[in-house]
């Protein structure tokens, strides 16, 4: 069954007088004044979102859910949130399909091949994580989420605030998303503290809910000398999280920091143990991506970044020394002018590569 025709276009036909005989020539309709605000074709009621994971885990899961939800109210629309869909959702797309959904956000690297193959067959606009090669006219759109430069910060904050010298990375896996921010990560910390150490772990594979793997992990990184750890693991990060606090108040004169993704524990978890969250604010391209839907220009690439403030640090602690704020507000402002260039990595093969450069021995 396909759902092409349900799509609401609207065409102008000119007639092009050739010898008496009127040619019809369909076209977008738009307002071709500069700077106009472009016409809408396709008014957007309806949309859905699709996670793998629960919304409460307070980072990939949540943040999306909480931001198509956000838009939704804002525009008046509906939103339906699928969340602990896990990865086979084919099923689920079916029964989105029949509720006539004009939108669906495939929001896991996981949907990059099921929901552009769903979209060929049953013409319903879809967007996908991190899969550019997808994209094609009116129905797939990508979204991608190269927080390397906001991890630099962060990587800059822990070069400022380590005590022993000795950092470390904790993922739960080696995706996209997170292979950016490590190495985004690991060039700010070298740039700050060039004699530091970096010790990467990886949890185990698509290991995110793995909250039990994710304090074992962090145990081990503590145990190697790290006093901040940068942690990278949605659910998993909660087992992290825990490492650190048993390890805090063992050692209450020299107590490690965290520093999460995604998400804002600020409200669980401890001052003096979460140092700051890389944010992701999806809203920013839900936003632009349901104005490109209505306006028949969907079908584009869209990127978190420092610049539309999808990407950002949560706010520090008021513990954290004035001087470090300045030292990450001036790396900020070299990322924005162009002063300070961030790797973007993607690849598994590639982050070890450069943590290997980076950090020799």
């Amino acid at each position: 069954m396909s759902r092409l025709g349900s799509l609401p276009r609207l065409f102008v036909l000119i007639g092009l007088i050739l010898g008496g005989a009127a040619s019809p020539v369909a076209i977008r309709a738009q307002d071709a004044t500069p700077g106009a605000t472009p016409t809408v074709v396709n008014p957007v009621e309806k949309v859905a979102l699709v996670t793998p994971e629960s919304r409460t885990n307070q980072g990939w899961d949540q943040q999306a859910a909480d931001g198509i939800e956000a838009v939704a109210k804002r525009r008046g629309i509906e939103a339906i949130v699928e969340e602990n869909a896990g990865y086979e959702i084919e099923p689920l797309l079916a029964d989105l399909a029949d509720q006539d959904v004009q939108l669906v956000i495939c929001h896991a690297s996981g949907y990059q091949t099921v929901c552009p193959e769903f979209a060929a067959e049953e013409g319903i606009p879809v967007a996908v994580v991190e899969n550019p090669n997808a994209v094609a006219e009116d129905l797939v759109s990508d979204i991608e989420t190269e927080a390397q430069e906001i991890a630099y910060l962060a990587g800059v904050l822990a070069g400022r605030l380590t005590r022993s010298g000795t950092v470390g990375v904790v993922v739960s896996d080696e995706p996209p998303t997170w292979n950016y921010m490590t190495v985004g990560f690991a060039e700010g910390l070298k740039a700050t503290k060039p004699d530091a150490q970096l010790v990467y772990s990886v949890i185990g594979v698509a290991a995110y809910g793995d909250a039990a793997g994710g304090k074992r992990v962090t145990d081990q990184v503590l145990a190697a000398g790290a006093d901040v750890v940068f942690g990278m693991g949605d659910g998993s990060t909660f087992g992290m999280i825990e490492a650190i606090r048993a390890h805090n108040a063992e050692n209450p004169d020299d107590k490690a920091l965290f520093i999460d993704v995604i998400g804002d524990k600020s409200q669980t978890v401890e001052d003096d143990l979460l140092l700051t969250s890389v944010l992701f604010d999806f809203t920013v391209i839900y936003e632009e991506m349901i104005r490109d839907l209505e306006t028949d220009e969907f079908g584009k690439v869209y990127t978190l970044s420092v610049e539309n403030k999808g990407v950002r640090l949560l706010d520090l602690p008021q513990s954290v020394p004035a001087e470090v704020v300045e030292a990450v507000a001036r790396a900020e402002a070299g990322i924005l002018d162009g002063s300070i260039a961030v790797s973007a990595v993607p690849d598994a093969d590639g982050v070890r590569a450069t943590l290997d450069e980076l950090f020799p021995g």
